[in-house]
């Protein structure tokens, strides 16, 4: 493999962190908007707002590598926000169903992130940013587990 594919190979491998954070930030935000309990609807917020934060570190990081950050979010995503927003709707307990599916998106994020670490030959700097990334993902992919037992 030569160093312009390896390039290439990081710079679609963080682009497509990048849009899995896009994902995120907008499922969270319609998360806060589906649910009915403050602390829940403040927990979303700061998710959402995380999320946007590593989105913007993942397009810098992008632009340093020489690349051009995607800006959308996924298909699937859209779709998926859609069927929260219907889950929600006709579920018994509105909150539980949308604790739920923000712990699922949260382990398709880990998998995108673990995949990437381990098949990624990534500079130093990158490798810390992501491995901090996946932490904080990973603490909040714990407390929706912890949620969905109480909620």
């Amino acid at each position: 493999m030569n160093v312009k594919e390896t390039r290439g190979e990081i710079l679609d491998q963080l682009n497509k962190l990048l849009t899995r954070n896009h994902d995120a930030e907008k499922g969270y935000q319609e998360a806060a908007d589906n649910v009915k309990d403050a602390e829940l609807k403040s927990l979303f917020l700061a998710q959402s707002r995380q999320r946007s934060e590593f989105g913007g570190e993942l397009a810098r990081e992008i632009r340093t590598l020489g690349g051009d950050p995607d800006n959308g979010t996924s298909f699937a995503a859209d779709l998926h926000r859609a069927w929260i927003n219907v889950k929600s709707t006709f579920a018994n307990n509105d909150d539980k169903a949308t604790v739920e599916e923000c712990r699922r998106g949260d382990q398709e994020a880990l998998d995108d992130y673990n995949t990437v670490l381990q098949e990624t030959d990534l500079v130093a700097s990158t490798r810390e940013m992501l491995l901090r990334q996946k932490q904080s993902i990973e603490t909040a992919h714990a407390s929706m587990a912890r949620l969905a037992l109480v909620v």
